[in-house]
């Protein structure tokens, strides 16, 4: 009896089924990846910035609440995030770096602030030390 060779339909289905049920649970774990990992660029972008706002500080004593006076622009965190002082003074400053696009949909950190002191702060539903790279 000649039995002719390759796959049934119920095979082929079973297969298609199997691999929509991994693509299901894989696509959206690795998209929560994506956006924690932009998150790094803002954390990196404000700690850069104060870092230059110490710098004006010591040649101008005083801080600046313009990007450009620290040689940058708000797009230094890339295209996820925008950076802006909202406050500056000639002892303090607050450096804030705000979701926009795609990384709105990171509900659990939109937006950082870092201040003079250091102290950090972040909205959302996650924890400040988890949108600055904790655990």
């Amino acid at each position: 009896m000649n039995r002719a060779s390759g796959f049934s339909m119920i095979e082929l289905m079973i297969v298609v089924v199997i691999i929509s049920i991994l693509a299901a649970i894989a696509i959206p774990s690795y998209r929560q990846y994506v956006l924690k990992g932009h998150r790094s660029e803002a954390t990196r972008a404000l700690q850069d910035i104060a870092s230059r706002q110490e710098n004006y500080y010591f040649s101008n004593n005083a801080y600046t609440s313009n990007l450009a006076d620290l040689g940058a622009n708000s797009s230094i965190a890339g295209a996820y995030f925008t950076v802006s002082i909202p406050s500056a003074s000639s002892s303090d400053y607050q450096i804030t770096a705000t979701a926009q696009g795609t990384q709105t949909e990171d509900t659990g950190c939109t937006a950082f602030t870092l201040h003079r002191s250091g102290a950090k702060e972040s909205s959302g539903t996650a924890t400040t030390d988890v949108c600055w790279g904790g655990h």
